[in-house]
Order: C-alpha cells, then structure tokens, then sequence
C-alpha cells in the first residue's frame, strides 16, 4: 500500500505523462522519399531500362537483359544521382553540335535531377525531364548519342 508522499508522488508522475502524451501523439515517423528514377523506361524502339538504387538493367526488344556492375563493366562502375544544370547537361555533347542542338531544345528548365552511370570506357547520364519521361545522353570518349524514354 502506498503512503501519502508516494500517492502524491505517482500523481504527479501520471500527470505529466498524461499531459506529455498528446504532444508526443502527433509525431509521425516522416515518409522515406521515393526516388522518381526508380522503376522501367522504355525507348519508341522498345528498349527499355530498369534504374534500380543502385544500378541500371538494360533490356533488349528480345529480352535479353544485362546489370550494369564492376564485373560488366570490366572493373570500372560508378552509379549516383545529382543534379546537374542544363548547360551541364548540354555540354557533355558539345562536340556534336546538331547532337547539342536538340539536347538543347529537350531541356527547358534551368536545372535537372540526373542518375549517372560511368562504365568502362564509357557512361550514361539519365535526365528526369517529369514523372513520366527522361532523356539518355549516353557517351563513349567523345561521341554521343540521346534517346527519350517513357515510364512504363
């Protein structure tokens, strides 16, 4: 049984638990946020690609699929996300002006984000241009070539 002082004293302790409890009530654990590269994208041609978190799948019209990793890649992989500017973006085919051209008309905003993949020799830069469409530059040394892709 307890005494008066422990009475009063579990009182207390209740009350501010109590009163402690609504404000901790509306704390919710945030939402992750969700990559808007991850998931397939397919080229006119029915190319697609499959941008994991950590790597890209390619697919070809067949079928066949390959995983972009150090082993395919013969040792030399890198995959991040960033965000780039349009001159950025533009000047990784600055030396194929026609190229640079319609790279230039795709991009209208002031700033993109971007995946980056850099295999082997060469590497691919995927520009999210909205929920539903991206653009790949993709570079082998100084030659280049783009292609729209949609969400499928």
């Amino acid at each position: 049984m307890l005494g008066g002082g422990d009475r009063k004293r579990v009182g207390r302790v209740l009350a501010v638990l109590v009163l402690a409890g609504p404000p901790l009530a509306c704390v919710t654990p945030e939402k992750p946020v969700e990559n808007p590269f991850l998931g397939t994208w397919a080229t006119a041609e029915n190319d697609s690609i499959t941008i994991r978190q950590d790597t890209v799948v390619q697919t070809q019209p067949d079928g066949r699929s390959t995983a972009l990793d150090k082993e395919t890649c013969h040792g030399v992989f890198r995959f991040a996300y960033d965000t780039k500017s349009r001159q950025a973006l533009t000047d990784l085919i600055a030396r194929q002006p026609d190229l640079r051209r319609k790279l230039s008309d795709l991009l209208i905003e002031p700033s993109y984000l971007v995946a980056r993949l850099d295999c082997d020799r060469g590497d691919q830069t995927y520009v999210l241009l909205n929920d539903h469409q991206l653009v790949a530059i993709y570079r082998d040394g100084d030659i280049g070539a783009i292609d729209r892709l949609a969400r499928r």
